[in-house]
């Protein structure tokens, strides 16, 4: 039996990366089902309840440093823990957790991450000392590959796979239909999905989802769901969009990353911001354009050779209706590419597990 102690950004709400924990879970499980897992959560009882693991405090230090000595491994990721874009102190964070499980004497896997933008000098070391200290490294996507060769790290223990994320399954209960009607959605509706979230500008994308979600319900009859996958955080934004809306439209709000991957699967395509909710697209095959506010967006587009990647800084609201035409005009045809385009990133995926099979293993 096995003592797992895992180090993200859980315990936030947010519907990526409860479904990255989901599927580290889900892998482990398969490993050792008798494993005892804690998880470093900002909200402990959710976690708890959640997952039917071992929570506690990921601010407390002594918390932390009793989960870092009673553990056999810890498992850092997924997600882009790695970057000084937003801040430092999250990444000093992050380094620390692994730097002080290796000094106990611990194993490392660096779970499924992306890294990067690393901007300042002081942090490319930290993330580099952190690298070298892990025993086994995969990594979402070339990008942050291609950092960590350029922070000198020269070891055979790295390997490219991709989001975790992509072999998790949808939920199949039948819950998503219920959650549907009372949202005013019925069997056979054509409807899109929206993904926003808070960022710079946000003045200016308010507006241009205003006026998209108009032009999806009018020109083409769909209605329009918005899935907040970090709540309540996303909520906000929304309803200042739907407040400049001429339009109805629902927000599904306090429902699991597989309830919305279910959702997501019914819809004619996603229009988003946010990652994860373009991972659970392409994940159920379903047709996206994102409004790409940062690389890691680019980089999914990229990877899964869709075309449809308007940006916040660049795209004018008419490059991103002319785009919606495009797609809207060949959405079978975008769902077969797409199908076709995941195969090998899934399978890319499920490597996630087998590199985590050698680190119980050494």
């Amino acid at each position: 039996m096995s003592n797992i102690l895992l180090s993200g950004y859980y315990g936030y709400n947010n519907a990526g990366d409860e479904a990255i924990l989901k599927s580290i879970i889900n892998n482990i499980k398969q490993i050792d089902k008798d494993a005892v897992i804690t998880v470093l959560s900002d909200n402990v009882e959710f976690t708890k309840k959640k997952y039917s693991i071992n929570a506690t405090k990921r601010f407390n230090p002594f918390s932390i440093l009793a989960s870092l000595l009673s553990c056999d491994i810890l498992i850092s990721g997924g997600g882009t823990l790695f970057q000084d874009k937003t801040s430092t102190r999250s990444l000093v964070y992050y380094t620390s957790i692994i730097n002080f499980a290796k000094f106990f004497g611990k194993k490392v896997m660096i779970y499924a991450n992306g890294i990067g933008p690393l901007n300042k000098p002081k942090n490319r070391k930290r993330v580099k000392k952190a690298i070298e200290n892990a025993d086994i490294i995969t990594l979402r996507d070339q990008e942050a590959l291609d950092t960590v060769k350029s922070l000198g790290v020269d070891r055979k223990n790295i390997y490219l796979t991709t989001d975790p994320v992509f072999c998790l399954q949808e939920d199949e209960s039948g819950s998503v239909n219920e959650i549907l009607e009372k949202s005013g959605i019925s069997i056979g509706d054509r409807f899109v999905v929206l993904s926003v979230r808070n960022w710079e500008n946000k003045g200016k994308f308010i507006d241009i989802f205003a006026k998209t979600a108009d032009y999806i319900n009018t020109k083409y009859k769909q209605k329009v769901i918005f899935l907040p996958l970090q709540f309540p955080h996303d909520v906000s934004v929304i309803k200042e969009i739907q407040s400049k809306m001429q339009s109805k439209s629902v927000i599904i709000q306090d429902i699991s990353p597989m309830q919305m991957m279910s959702i997501i699967k019914k819809a004619d395509y996603v229009f988003a911001m946010r990652l994860h909710a373009l991972i659970f697209a392409a994940n159920m095959g379903t047709p996206m354009i994102s409004y790409s506010y940062d690389s890691k967006v680019d980089n999914l587009m990229n990877q899964i050779k869709m075309p449809y990647n308007c940006s916040l800084e660049k795209s004018t609201l008419q490059d991103i209706l002319d785009t919606i035409d495009k797609v809207e005009n060949n959405l079978s045809g975008i769902k077969e590419d797409l199908i076709e385009n995941t195969r090998l990133i899934k399978q890319k995926s499920q490597e996630n597990l087998d590199f985590m099979k050698q680190i119980f293993s050494l």
